[in-house]
């Protein structure tokens, strides 16, 4: 990189053979990102030529040399994209809304490889960056909103996020100088668990219907402790830890990882993983996507919500009739009015198992299960099935939500704002 910021320097000073060797250095980078938004060799040949065209043009307003490679990449976007809407007729499709984060001005759309190659990105960055860019890019969050939240200044804010973006472009380019194709985002995963992985957590934006349900459901569990749950499960070590059998752990549906791994299809295995009981009641709530390998339509989707309760307690503390009760409240506050019925449900997991179903417009969808745990589960935890109660509840969040707010399609709650 010093070699290449000291023939930058040179090449300002209109000097062409500096200029080549910069054209050289960057030309495989710059015609793979070309490629990644057109899609066609050719025209993506011809979008790294004229990109050239315009940064040796304009070379003398870059400030930075160090920052020439970044620099070069939006040019070579700009060019790219300008050429793509000039070829294509523009169509509204619900696979245009974008799932991942625009950096800047510059960059209003991205490709479905560029998409790739920024979900990948985004898992490297830590919770708290990962929220941050949600609520920024996805939430359109202001940073004064954002630095209010967080209880800094607004300058600290907007300095924040300028690391965060400088970390995903830098990963970004160096899988671009790797020329890392789109099916490869560089790590043992796949693209489309990569993908998956990177759509934004609706449950840390209020504004959004899926954040404001889950901002509802927590008043009713408000002396209930946060538990972040992990999103890959092992499979070979839930089995075990659990010692019993688990038929679902071996559905068609998984998002299965390998032959040990898979993404988490619910909430419930994670937070029983997560948590013990240390002789004080256990109250503990989660809340965040689950993915099921599903074809995605009007009421279902691959990357779903969801909000899990638990809690242990003595007998006397906890029963299924008052976790019935504060369910039923709970849905009642959500829903005002609607029919509501309880219907039995087997669960392995469970010794006692119900389900909530909600009626609407002469359907019945479900919304929300609850279950009292088996004494193995109990012992599992920690306590002592003579004398503590285990109990879950499991929350539909965008099923909720597309009854509360009369959303049709639930392809399109990610980009609705309450706000």
């Amino acid at each position: 990189m010093e070699h290449l910021t000291s023939v930058v320097a040179r090449a300002k000073t209109r000097d062409l053979d500096a200029w080549s060797l910069l054209v050289h250095a960057t030309q495989a980078m710059a015609y793979a990102v070309a490629l990644r938004v057109l899609q066609d060799p050719d025209q993506a040949q011809d979008a790294a030529q004229e990109a050239y065209l315009r940064a040796f043009r304009n070379l003398a307003e870059l400030e930075e040399p160090a920052a020439f490679i970044s620099w070069l990449r939006r040019i070579v976007i700009t060019v790219a994209e300008t050429l793509r809407k000039a070829s294509r007729t523009t169509l509204l499709r619900l696979d245009d809304i974008s799932v991942v984060p625009v950096l800047d001005e510059a960059e209003t759309r991205w490709s479905e490889a560029q998409r790739r190659l920024l979900s990948g990105a985004l898992l490297t960055l830590t919770a708290s960056e990962r929220r941050l860019c949600d609520r920024r890019y996805h939430g359109r969050w202001s940073t004064a909103r954002l630095a209010g939240d967080a209880g800094i200044d607004e300058a600290v804010m907007r300095k924040r996020l300028q690391r965060i973006r400088d970390k995903l472009r830098k990963e970004m380019e160096m899988a671009e100088q790797r020329d890392v194709g789109p099916e490869d985002p560089g790590a043992d995963l796949s693209a489309e668990i990569v993908e998956l992985l990177a759509r934004p957590k609706l449950t840390d934006l209020p504004d959004n219907p899926v954040g404001r349900i889950l901002e509802s459901i927590r008043g009713f569990y408000s002396n209930f402790a946060e538990v972040e749950l992990p999103e890959i499960l092992d499979l070979t070590e839930i089995a075990k830890a659990m010692g019993c059998d688990l038929p679902y752990l071996t559905l068609p549906d998984l998002y299965r990882i390998d032959d040990h791994r898979a993404l988490r299809s619910d909430l419930t295995l994670p937070l029983l993983m997560r948590v013990h009981f240390e002789g004080q009641p256990l109250r503990v709530w989660a809340a965040g996507k689950a993915y099921r390998n599903d074809q995605p339509d009007a009421t279902h989707l691959e990357a779903f919500h969801q909000a899990e309760i638990l809690w242990l307690e003595e007998h006397e503390s906890s029963d299924q009739w008052s976790v019935a009760g504060r369910v039923l409240q709970s849905i009642e506050a959500l829903l005002p009015g609607k029919a509501v019925k309880i219907v039995p449900l087997n669960y392995s997991l469970c010794s006692y198992a119900r389900e909530i179903e909600v009626e609407h417009d002469g359907k019945w969808t479900e919304v929300a299960a609850w279950g009292v745990y088996t004494d193995r589960i109990v012992r599992y935890l920690g306590g002592d099935p003579a004398r503590h109660t285990a109990v879950g509840v499991a929350y539909g969040l965008e099923r909720l939500a597309m009854l509360r707010f009369e959303i049709d399609d639930i392809r399109t709650i990610d980009v609705i704002s309450l706000a």
